[in-house]
C-alpha cells in the first residue's frame, strides 16, 4: 500500500472529480489565484516533482499515478477551494465532513464486514476503518472546543449545552467505531488530539478561575460518562474488550514487527527509493511509518520535501484566526499520530492535512 496510493471506490473516485470541479470553477471566477502558504505549496509540489523522477527511475507507473492523482486533490484542496470560500473555510469544511460521513457509516454497518475478528466496514482490513474515523473524529473534537469556550464564556447556555451533549455521544460513537476495528494506533491518535483540545482549552481560559473550574467540572464529568458507557452500554463494553484482548496479544512485541520492517529499508537504501509497493518483498504492503515509507518508494528528497511541507504547516500561525490555529493543530497532531506506527493513506486526514496548508494567515481576513 503505497502513500500516495487512494482507497479504491466511489469515495476516491468523487473526490477527485470534486477536485477537477473546484480547479475549474475557480479559474472561471477568478482572475488571481492566492496562495496562502507559499512555502508549504513549494515543499508539496517539490514533492511530487521528485516522486515523479523516482517514478520514472524505478519505471513505476503506479507511483506515477498515485503522486499525481494527489497532487491534483493537493491543488484543489490547498489552493482553490481556500481560495474561493476564504472566511468560510473551517465551517464549510466541518459541516462538509459530517455530512460525508453520513453515508460512509450507513455503508459500512450495512455491509456489517469482520476481519481478523475486528469490524472492517467497506474495507478489507480493519485498520483502514479505523484511520477513516480519526478526519470525522477530529471534526467532533473542533465542534466541541468551539462549544465550550462559548460555554465557558457565558454565551447561550440551554443552547450550548444542548450541542454539547449531542457532540459528545457523536465522539463516544466514533470511539466505538474505532475500538470495535481494534485499530490501536487510530486510538492512541484520537487519546492525543483528546489531550491537546483540554490543554488548549485550558490555555485560552488564561489562568481565570472561574471558567477554569468549569471546565474542570465538564471533563470529569465527561470522563464519568465515558467510564459509564465503557461498563454499561453493551456495544461499547465489547467494543472496548475486543480492542483490550487485541492489546494483550500484542503486549509481547509491542512494535509488532515494525522495527524489522525500519530496518530493512535503512539496509535497503536507495536515493530513489524503490518504487510503491515493493516491500511485498518481505511480505507486507507498507513500512508501517510514513516517514520510512516514503523512503522506500520514492527515495530521500520526496521524504525531506514532505517533512518540511508538514513543518511549514505547523509555523507562522501567528496571524491566523485563533480558531483556525487549533483545528490546524488537531490536523497535523493526527497526522503525525498516524505516521509513527502506520502510513498516511489517502482518505479525510489528508485532505484536512491539506486543507490546513491552505489556511488564510492574516487574522483580518478570517475573523
Amino acid at each position: 500500500m503505497s502513500l500516495m496510493q487512494p482507497v479504491e471506490g466511489i469515495y476516491h473516485k468523487l473526490t477527485l472529480l470534486i477536485s477537477l470541479v473546484i480547479i475549474l470553477l475557480s479559474f472561471l471566477m477568478h482572475k488571481k489565484i492566492i496562495i496562502q502558504n507559499v512555502q508549504a505549496s513549494l515543499f508539496f509540489s517539490l514533492y511530487t516533482f521528485f516522486c515523479v523522477i523516482s517514478a520514472g527511475v524505478n519505471q513505476d507507473i503506479g507511483l506515477l499515478k498515485n503522486c499525481l492523482q494527489l497532487f491534483c486533490i493537493f491543488l484543489a484542496v490547498a489552493i482553490f477551494f481556500n481560495d474561493i470560500v476564504r472566511k468560510h473555510v473551517k465551517e464549510i469544511v466541518l459541516n462538509g465532513v459530517l455530512l460525508a460521513y453520513i453515508p460512509f457509516l450507513i455503508l459500512c454497518f450495512r455491509e456489517n464486514h469482520f476481519m481478523y475478528g475486528a469490524f472492517a466496514g467497506v474495507f478489507e482490513n480493519p485498520n483502514t476503518l479505523g484511520f477513516s474515523m480519526i478526519g470525522l473524529t477530529i471534526v467532533i473534537l473542533m465542534k466541541l472546543y468551539e462549544i465550550i469556550i462559548a460555554m465557558l464564556e457565558g454565551h447561550r447556555q440551554l443552547k450550548l449545552t444542548i450541542c454539547l451533549g449531542v457532540y459528545t455521544i457523536f465522539y463516544l460513537f466514533a470511539l466505538y467505531v474505532i475500538m470495535l476495528s481494534n485499530a490501536r494506533t487510530s486510538l492512541l491518535t484520537i487519546a492525543v488530539v483528546t489531550a491537546a483540545m483540554i490543554v488548549l482549552v485550558v490555555k485560552r481560559m488564561k489562568k481565570r478561575f472561574l471558567p477554569l473550574l468549569k471546565f474542570i467540572f465538564l471533563l470529569i464529568a465527561a470522563c464519568l460518562l465515558l467510564v459509564i458507557a465503557i461498563y454499561e452500554v453493551d456495544m461499547m463494553q465489547k467494543a472496548f474488550q475486543s480492542i483490550l484482548l487485541k492489546m494483550e496479544k500484542k503486549s509481547t512485541n509491542i512494535t509488532d514487527g515494525r522495527l524489522d520492517i525500519w530496518k530493512y529499508v535503512f539496509e535497503q537504501f536507495s536515493f530513489w527509493g524503490h518504487g510503491a509497493e515493493s516491500l511485498w518483498a518481505i511480505g507486507v504492503s507498507h513500512a508501517h511509518n510514513t516517514f520510512v515509507n516514503i523512503l522506500q518508494e520514492a527515495g530521500l528528497l520526496p521524504l525531506v520535501c514532505y517533512a518540511v511541507f508538514l513543518l511549514s504547516i505547523a509555523k507562522d500561525h501567528s496571524q491566523m484566526d485563533k480558531q483556525l490555529v487549533v483545528f490546524t493543530v488537531f490536523v497535523i497532531v493526527a497526522a503525525l499520530g498516524v505516521s509513527t506506527f502506520e502510513i498516511l493513506y489517502f482518505n479525510v486526514l489528508h485532505i484536512l492535512v491539506f486543507v490546513v496548508s491552505g489556511f488564510d494567515r492574516n487574522k483580518n481576513m478570517t475573523s
